[in-house]
């Protein structure tokens, strides 16, 4: 079951990375790209799913948890700094 639910995180994670992609195409009116769009989805599903790990260590429900593996997702490398962040100055502090 634990397994599910993390497919289930990745897969929020790649939709929203989907709808990242999709977006920024349309706004920037560049042609569809497999090969960045599989970029979009590597550095969304790590984004998502490091999300994911931190809303379970939290104890933060399944849905609010897909929620923020989506967005984070749908942020793709602005998520990772934000957590990059929190992490140092957590370090900094000890």
């Amino acid at each position: 079951m634990e397994n599910l639910a993390y497919g289930w995180f990745v897969m929020m994670a790649f939709w929203g990375g989907t709808a990242n992609y999709l977006s920024r195409r349309n706004r920037d009116k560049t042609p569809f790209s497999i090969i960045e769009l599989v970029g979009e989805w590597s550095i969304s599903g790590f984004s998502g799913i490091i999300t994911a790990y931190i809303c379970i260590d939290l104890g933060l429900s399944f849905a609010f948890t897909s929620a923020a593996a989506g967005i984070a997702g749908h942020m793709g490398g602005r998520a990772v700094a934000l957590i990059e962040q929190v992490i140092v100055k957590r370090m900094e502090g000890k």
